[in-house]
């Protein structure tokens, strides 16, 4: 279902373009209500049998953890750059999918900061931020804050994520999926392809 909804491979931004574009916007609360659920089930199964982190897809433009990843950067643009819309889904999606991370970490004796300062720098940078911004909104999804605004709340939220999101798409060496960092081999960033949202000519 993700690959309808954010493309492959997965992209954060390309969900708000996708959403923005079937006039869907104020039903992403269904999305991250799932994606909480998933991000629980996956830290009690990776943690529990723990070669299921290496485990691929039969298809090579899908993994776990640029999925997640995805679908958190869609929680923390959303919150970012709409502090008026429903709130609660999105800040628990993220939540479970930053411990998810964590989880897997401390199995994996991967070292973290627990508690980031939300002041603290990212490697995403702004200007990437801004052109996924606008992105998303020309498809149609609407913002309140402008980027200039949103990007502190943004990277706020995204620095409780984003080191071992990297990590693991480093050491698991998965699809370059845009903004998931670099990768152990030499790939270049696949970014997915938005729909086109072709209408018939009218009838005559």
């Amino acid at each position: 279902m993700l690959g309808a909804r954010a493309g492959s491979p997965p992209w954060g931004p390309e969900i708000l373009a996708r959403y923005g574009q079937v006039g869907l916007t104020g039903s992403m609360t269904e999305l991250f209500r799932s994606w909480e659920r998933w991000s629980a089930e996956v830290s009690e199964s990776h943690t529990s049998y723990v070669v299921l982190s290496r485990f691929r897809s039969p298809r090579h433009d899908r993994n776990w953890i640029v999925s997640l990843l995805a679908v958190m950067d869609a929680g923390s643009m959303q919150l970012a750059l709409n502090p008026g819309q429903p709130q609660a889904e999105a800040r628990l999606a993220l939540r479970a999918g930053f411990v998810c991370l964590r989880d897997i970490a401390d199995v994996w004796r991967i070292p973290y900061e627990s508690d980031p300062s939300p002041d603290t720098a990212i490697r995403l940078t702004y200007e990437d931020f801004a052109a996924a911004v606008a992105h998303a909104t020309a498809n149609g999804y609407s913002i309140e804050r402008t980027p200039e605004e949103a990007w502190p709340h943004f990277r706020g939220w995204r620095i409780n994520y984003e080191y071992l999101a990297y990590r693991f798409a480093y050491v698991l060496d998965v699809v370059p999926a845009p903004w998931s960092g670099p990768r152990r081999t030499l790939m270049e960033t696949v970014a997915p392809v938005t729909p086109v949202d072709r209408k018939p000519s009218a009838s005559r």
